[in-house]
């Protein structure tokens, strides 16, 4: 409880601005009739809560990691009134053991669960859409650009980032939309009692976000990106300040009634940026192509991350669990960077008369890792996961990762096991 008052009245900027507007917005609406009650009458209460086992077994740690966490977030998104709509969200995560290292607990002879106990608030934050073609964010909120390849929420673990960030969207040119935002604090998925190190729960800085996606009718959607990331208190082997600019493309389009294609390629060049001590420049592609009919997919691809021996393309913001093998072995890029050739074969799919089974959606996909420098083998890896949707609010999942490595460090043989169930509102 003390934590979660801590980060209730903490005194970050965004903080401060939002209690500013929220005190102001609540004295105009109480002299207007009506006004006030469309204020909550129009709300929507969010609920978000998750329960999940976790195993962990890694080659050269003693123990196997056995962890059960409790997410519950609560929140509330208010009516929109003269422009202005806020919302704010409490989180809360529970342990019911300590069988696992949780980044902060000091468990090294198990492997990283990285889901520690937490209590804070988790978005905060005003929205003013009263400009044409127009949304401005303000304050703690989530920030996630086209794949999350470079940014995102990490929504899988329990604690997800969010950035502390002033945001604007404009979509005045048809089929075109473009998002900037400076980010002041990038609050990560470590809570407020991360770090030091990789684990550092929260990184504070300059950073700039731009992003412009067209949308060509039928065929897909063409952007282009710049994100000037500049990260003061992190340590920069693993977490460096880089800009990074690119342009990506990706769609599917029919090619008959029932079979669809699919397509995607991005190329992105990355050096060193502010206090950053390292010169370098290094580069970043991505090509996949498959098809989908009748719920299923079949999907290859190649992406590869440059690195020079020393230093190497890096993506501190990301969603990185989505990329790479789920077992998570490549969060920091290595220094000979990497290639992942990578094949899903994916179905989903809405149930519309089996009650109470909604939709279920399963994947399995297989990785092959290799040095883009040296081409050395970095092992291989096969994913799977099922997720079986309950109606409009329960869902329930299971997923499974093996990593065959080498050695007993940082790309030694590994395997985790998902099991998860949880509620929206």
């Amino acid at each position: 409880m003390r934590k979660f008052k801590q980060a209730l009245f903490a005194s970050t900027l965004p903080g401060a601005l939002l209690f500013a507007s929220m005190s102001s917005f609540g004295a105009f609406a109480a002299r207007a009739d009506g006004t006030l009650a469309d204020f909550f009458d129009q709300g929507k209460l969010l609920i978000d809560a998750r329960y999940r086992y976790e195993h962990v077994d890694q080659d050269g740690l003693a123990n196997e990691a056995n962890a059960h966490t409790l997410r519950a977030r609560v929140g509330f998104l208010t009516g929109k009134v003269w422009d202005l709509q806020l919302l704010v969200e409490g989180e809360g995560i529970v342990q019911f053991n300590d069988d696992f290292n949780d980044t902060t607990n000091s468990n090294f002879a198990f492997p990283v669960v990285a889901d520690p106990e937490d209590f804070q608030i988790n978005r905060l934050q005003v929205e003013y859409s009263g400009l044409p073609q127009t949304v401005i964010t303000v304050g703690r909120q989530r920030i996630n650009l086209d794949n999350q390849r470079f940014v995102g929420g990490v929504a899988f673990r329990q604690n997800e980032q969010t950035f502390d960030a002033a945001r604007i969207t404009n979509t005045s040119i048809e089929n075109l939309n473009l998002t900037y935002a400076y980010v002041n604090q990038i609050n990560r998925i470590f809570g407020e009692d991360g770090g030091p190190g990789a684990f550092q729960g929260a990184l504070e800085g300059d950073t700039h976000l731009f992003n412009a996606g067209y949308d060509i009718k039928d065929w897909g959607k063409l952007t282009g990106y710049a994100y000037w990331i500049d990260l003061e208190d992190a340590p920069q082997a693993t977490l460096p300040s880089t800009q990074t600019f690119g342009l990506r493309f990706a769609g599917k389009h029919p090619i008959t009634e029932e079979f669809t294609a699919l397509y995607g390629a991005d190329y992105a060049t990355q050096s060193d940026f502010r206090n950053n001590p390292r010169s370098y420049d290094v580069g970043y592609w991505m090509l996949e192509g498959g098809i989908a009919a009748h719920g299923f997919k079949l999907l290859g691809g190649v992406e590869s991350l440059e690195g020079n021996g020393v230093d190497r393309f890096q993506t501190p913001l990301a969603t990185l669990h989505k990329f790479q093998g789920h077992a998570d072995v490549f969060l920091v890029t290595p220094a000979n960077g990497i290639v992942d050739v990578y094949g899903t074969l994916g179905y989903e799919t809405k149930i519309a008369d089996a009650e109470p089974l909604s939709g279920v959606m399963g994947a399995v996909t297989y990785h092959d890792f290799e040095a883009e420098r040296g081409s050395a083998d970095l092992g291989s890896e096969w994913d799977v996961e099922l997720v079986a949707k309950f109606g409009d609010h329960w869902s329930a999942g299971i997923k499974y990762a093996d990593y065959d490595g080498f050695g007993t460090g940082a790309f030694g043989d590994r395997n985790k096991l998902w099991l998860s169930a949880e509620f929206t509102y």
